[in-house]
């Protein structure tokens, strides 16, 4: 499905066109997200297999817009047990993700910055009888680093504007000084600070609803509080002191943010500059001398920024706990329905930023080639590997296989691990077996001390100089920058690598901040964090599983849980972009097991993420907006369409025989369509020959149907006309049978009830 984000609420989508589609088979259905949905949980039910609807496309498109209309259609026509999943908690989730996880970037007003996987679990009924979520990648580095012009999480400016009363106080909120924040900036304009207020009430709301309690609400507000005064408290070098020592800048600001998180100024001081520039700042048992070497050579404000980093890496993921315990029950499922949100591609670039694209951008990128190569795989390569499974011949010289249109060549460059051991080297020519991806290139490089990012790009072009890559790797003009040429080429991304050594390394203060939050004096602090400790690697990564052991119908998802517990390679050595590419890998392995839906979202024009400024200039001055915002730009919606591999999937199963049945199957169900004299006699021995003693007696025409080895390839439109027609015949034959006094037909329906539900399909 393609849809195009039309940058303004649509009449569309609402509860009264939510009811029309509910019900409906696939062929009453015209193109809508509705539609998606419906055929989606119809088909887990007839199958009792569980599904996947994914959701591509550019930052900015409108994913997480749809990924909320397929929600609420599902929870609204299909409701849940003991109404453990509503409408008002969808909202409530919805808003408290969106102030923890979303933020403004330079393409999008409103940008999520975590990965969201929401399970819906079935029970007998097809009711929802539990749901969870899963929350990946989340960006937690974006509190203390983020590109020019860009704020940091929503969240924050929400509490600084909205709290009030006897809690502002506690949270020495009272009197904002005009002191310099290194991790946040105060609003300025006032009908930000007015929408500010009233979002952070909207999230308090929710919060209520999701059944958080006061203690908890204010525990975390404690922590982003003290957050908010670790920004001021700063480091300097003491002058008091032969020795090198640091401190706090501003230690009133640093006393405040100690006693909100249940501790003291000389620990917290402690913790983060330690006695001495000779004395390691933190230590841990399992730490190699290569990683204390490295963690020695962290500055006072990069140990700072970890702690900030850690902390509030703990608050996103007690906000996963606390969602989980709201609708995950422990109950008995059979299949589950799950829907894939993330952020979309990133290329600054495009909206007129020259500053490069981040680690995390990259990040992001990778993620979205991996679910585009997913998409390839499900939709270009499994079927054809079908079609010659079956030896059924498919004409479609357009659709010859070719590396270069296949996502699976830039990833390799991104993850690809060699045969052999990598060796750091500087031979200019290594042989295919010997390249190592980005991914492990930029991992190995940070392990060496004194390494740099020039380095680190002088053998990246070491391992990729060659012809066959330059198509998708070259070099940029600016300092330390090189572009990757995303989406088939089609998504030219220029990114700056200036820091990555450092943020592809854990900072060891992240671990530390959770151990401060467990050790609390402050109760509400302590209990809260010490009950989401669990299995998740979420003091490392920046993801949450956690909240979900213990219920049965979660287990689906094991295989994320088990790809962060067992892939331990990127956890031991504390490299951040080793752990991004197992969480990717564990994400893929989960979805490769269920049944695939894909919805690609489309940008009008580059600049139609930020519907919220558009919106504004609406209606203070329209003149003022540009026309061509709003317009369609075609030869970008092209780009979309040749870099999503939408024309190749469409040829193919237009040309194709999508739909497959095994032979004893359709003989079963369609013998009945048969001329008396071409039905079988005896007992069938080659179900090949019979299928195709059936067809030749129907009939029908040669090009809407092939017959394969084991099962029948046809059409889809030829499927639902076989259908419908058996339909009929079953009916006139039920009617004659009962003037009859016969019940053979009923028998044969009562069998169909039987197998798997597929009376559904009739």
């Amino acid at each position: 499905m393609i849809i195009i984000n039309p940058m303004a609420p649509l009449a569309i989508y609402s509860e009264k066109v939510m009811h029309m589609f509910r019900g409906c088979k696939s062929e009453d259905m015209p193109p809508h997200i509705y539609s998606l949905a419906q055929s989606t949980y119809r088909s887990m039910l007839t199958s009792r297999r569980d599904h996947s609807i994914l959701l591509l496309g550019r930052s900015g498109s409108g994913k997480t817009t749809n990924f909320k209309h397929i929600l609420h259609y599902l929870v609204l026509t299909v409701g849940s047990v003991n109404k453990v999943l509503t409408i008002e908690k969808i909202n409530s989730i919805s808003i408290v993700l969106e102030a923890f996880g979303n933020a403004r970037t330079i393409m999008n007003s409103n940008a999520t910055r975590f990965t969201q996987i929401f399970s819906l679990n079935y029970d007998q009924a097809g009711q929802i009888a539990s749901a969870s979520i899963q929350l990946l990648l989340m960006e937690r580095s974006r509190v203390v680093h983020r590109p020019d012009g860009e704020p940091t999480f929503h969240i924050f400016y929400w509490l600084l504007a909205g709290v009030e009363g006897a809690l502002r106080k506690e949270l020495y909120l009272e009197h904002l000084s005009n002191e310099p924040n290194l991790f946040t900036t105060p609003l300025h304009k006032h009908e930000d600070k007015q929408k500010a207020i009233l979002d952070f009430a909207r999230v308090c709301s929710a919060l209520s609803v999701l059944g958080v309690s006061n203690t908890e609400v204010k525990a975390i507000w404690s922590v982003l509080a003290a957050i908010y005064h670790l920004g001021i408290a700063g480091s300097v070098k003491a002058d008091n002191s032969n020795t090198v020592r640091w401190q706090f800048s501003n230690p009133q600001s640093a006393q405040r943010a100690a006693s909100l998180l249940g501790t003291t100024s000389e620990e917290l001081s402690h913790c983060l500059f330690g006695e001495d520039n000779s004395t390691p700042r933190t230590s841990f048992p399992t730490s190699s001398p290569t990683d204390r070497l490295l963690d020695r050579d962290l500055t006072p404000l990069e140990m700072l920024e970890g702690m900030v980093v850690g902390l509030y890496g703990e608050v996103f993921n007690a906000i996963a706990a606390l969602i989980n315990r709201s609708i995950s029950p422990v109950v008995h499922t059979v299949s589950s329905l799950m829907v894939v949100d993330c952020p979309g591609f990133q290329n600054p670039a495009s909206c007129g930023h020259q500053g490069g694209a981040t680690f995390q951008d990259m990040c992001h990128n990778y993620l979205q080639e991996r679910l585009q190569l997913l998409f390839h795989q499900t939709n270009i390569v499994a079927p054809r590997d079908r079609y010659a499974q079956e030896h059924i011949e498919l004409k479609c010289d357009d659709l010859a296989e070719n590396e270069i249109y296949s996502p699976n060549p830039l990833v390799s460059l991104l993850d690809r691990t060699s045969q052999n051991v990598m060796i750091r080297t500087s031979q200019p020519d290594l042989r295919d077996v010997d390249r190592w991806g980005l991914l492990w290139l930029l991992d190995e490089e940070a392990v060496y001390p004194g390494a740099c990012d020039e380095g680190f790009i002088e053998r990246l072009f070491m391992h990729y100089r060659d012809r066959d890559h330059q198509l998708l790797l070259r070099k940029a003009p600016g300092t330390n920058q090189f572009v990757l040429h995303h989406l088939q080429g089609t998504n030219p991304v220029m990114y700056t690598a200036t820091g990555w050594l450092k943020a592809s390394r854990e900072n060891p203060m992240a671990r530390a901040a959770v151990a401060l939050l467990h050790e609390s004096t402050k109760d509400d602090i302590s209990k809260l964090f010490v009950s989401i400790k669990g299995p998740s690697i979420s003091s490392t990564l920046g993801s949450s599983v956690v909240g979900m052991d213990g219920t049965q119908s979660l287990r689906r998802a094991s295989s994320i849980r088990r790809t962060f517990t067992t892939g331990t390679a990127g956890i031991k050595r504390k490299s951040v972009s080793l752990q991004v590419k197992f969480t990717v890998d564990g994400l893929i392995e989960t979805l490769r097991r269920t049944k695939l839906k894909f919805i690609h979202c489309f940008l009008p024009h580059h600049n139609a993420g930020l519907t919220d400024l558009h919106n504004s200039v609406l209606k203070n001055n329209s003149s003022s907006l540009n026309a061509d915002d709003l317009l369609i730009n075609v030869p970008l919606v092209r780009s979309q369409l040749r870099g999503a591999q939408i024309l190749d999937a469409v040829r193919l199963h237009k040309q194709g025989f999508p739909k497959f049945l095994p032979l004893s199957e359709f003989r079963r169900r369609f013998l009945l369509l048969a001329p008396p004299d071409g039905r079988p006699t005896s007992p069938i021995l080659d179900e090949r020959k019979a299928a195709e003693d059936i067809l030749r007696g129907m009939e029908l025409d040669l090009t809407s149907y092939r017959v394969g080895m084991s099962q029948a390839a046809h059409k889809q439109l030829w499927s639902r006309a076989l259908l419908a027609c058996r339909g009929r015949v079953r009916s006139r034959h039920s009617i004659l049978g009962f003037c009859r006094g016969q019940s053979c037909i009923g028998e044969e329906l009562v069998r169909d009830r039987m197998c798997g539900g597929k009376v559904l399909m009739l």
